[in-house]
């Protein structure tokens, strides 16, 4: 769950090599629809928490306290999402600028992304020096817009073509069997998939809220 990837990926590497100077936390999660089991609002957020912490030169006494309570309970649960949403902006608070990326967030499961959405708007209104940034197919907008007061900046994206058919052909050479498909099978390959990949996420988009 907590890979990042693709375009996010790209937009994580970015902020991470301006955070050189210090006192800039990059954290993220990446939506996998193959690990939705894991994609309980508690369990995401803190992930994002640890993350922070484990970037922080000492850990604040209150989060210690926390985890260290939450770790001696008999139930096993862990930080409910309420104790999060208290200690997750503290933390953030300390760094002089955060960025939270939320990779795929369309394939959140369904049932839990209402929750998961409210509890980002709570900690991005707790925490002003914080910055969220989300990718997603168009859907997912109007969930991010009711929750973020519509405050978003909006960009469409789709793969080029010529992108797509170099990335076939890279991977076609490092085929450790080559010859386990002819000549006219890899030319269809980076003719076909390129056309259907294309077609497939011609809408999908990137969406970045900003807190004022």
């Amino acid at each position: 769950m907590c890979i990042a990837k693709d375009t996010s990926s790209l937009v994580i590497d970015r902020l991470s090599d301006g955070t050189s100077e210090g006192s800039v936390s990059v954290v993220y999660l990446y939506c996998d629809f193959r690990t939705q089991k894991s994609q309980v609002t508690a369990q995401m957020l803190a992930s994002l928490l640890k993350q922070v912490v484990c970037g922080l030169e000492a850990i604040p006494v209150e989060i210690d306290r926390a985890f260290q309570k939450a770790k001696q309970g008999s139930d096993g649960r862990g930080l409910s999402v309420s104790e999060i949403l208290k200690l997750l902006p503290a933390a953030l608070r300390s760094q002089k600028r955060a960025f939270i990326c939320i990779d795929a967030l369309d394939e959140c499961v369904t049932e839990n992304r209402p929750e998961f959405l409210r509890s980002l708007r709570s900690v991005v209104r707790d925490s002003p020096n914080v910055r969220l940034f989300a990718t997603g197919r168009p859907h997912i907008q109007a969930a991010l817009e009711g929750h973020h007061n519509g405050a978003l900046q909006v960009m469409l994206f789709k793969p080029m073509k010529g992108d797509i058919r170099k990335y076939l052909k890279m991977k076609l050479q490092d085929d450790i069997f080559p010859k386990a498909i002819d000549s006219e099978l890899k030319q269809d390959i980076i003719e076909v998939i390129p056309e259907k990949i294309s077609e497939m996420y011609v809408d999908e988009a990137i969406l970045s809220s900003l807190h004022h």
